[in-house]
């Protein structure tokens, strides 16, 4: 049950699946798969708060939504607006762009971060796990454990398809890179400014 609600959660192709591809795509297999442990630690991370019944916290998320997501908005706007301005690197061809530690860790950081401020997440979290009967009040702290590591690895499926999608497509559309990035920049800052008008509306 934890992997079917890790897949469910994963699924939806929103700013972070687009923001992981493109990584993908742009600087390869490492990068896209450290995007994607990001995320999935996020939604193992909403997940615990959803199996363990820790309902203090599912209350402060849920009641500072529009603080969260007028930061996600802001994020997305950076982020893609880093993408849109970006220039290649002198003597470096991105083609052969080789990621050490920390563009791994700042990868995973960022999208970990990203997926975080989406309050959205923990109430799907919930809504889900009431109806397959998880994360009840007696469920012992094993179980809901097991859950949670569960919820990573069906999560982390998607991430993995995700990224080896994108990697097979970095073969085709080398000589687009710069144009795919903008691309996806520019759609990932749309992506901001929806949020932040969503919430003055």
């Amino acid at each position: 049950k934890g992997v079917v609600v890790g897949l469910i959660i994963a699924l939806p192709f929103g700013p972070v699946g687009l923001l992981c591809l493109q990584r993908a795509v742009a600087q390869g297999l490492r990068i896209g798969l450290a995007s994607g442990v990001g995320a999935a630690v996020a939604d193992a991370f909403y997940g615990a708060v959803a199996a363990f019944g820790l309902t203090f916290l599912s209350e402060f998320f849920t009641g500072h939504r529009h603080p969260m997501q007028f930061v996600g908005g802001l994020f997305l706007i950076f982020l893609g607006a880093r993408l849109v301005l970006a220039k290649p690197k002198p003597h470096q061809k991105e083609d052969k762009f080789e990621p050490k530690g920390h563009h791994l860790l700042g990868a995973a950081a960022s999208m970990f971060a990203l997926t975080l401020t989406n309050p959205a997440t923990v109430i799907a979290f919930l809504a889900i796990f009431a109806g397959l009967g998880l994360g009840q009040a007696d469920t012992s702290h094993f179980h809901a454990a097991v859950t949670v590591i569960g919820v990573f690895a069906g999560s982390m499926v998607w991430w993995i398809l995700l990224s080896v999608g994108g990697k097979l497509l970095r073969y085709r559309l080398l000589t687009q890179l710069r144009l795919i990035k903008k691309i996806s920049g520019a759609v990932i800052a749309a992506f901001g400014v929806w949020a932040l008008l969503n919430l003055l509306m």
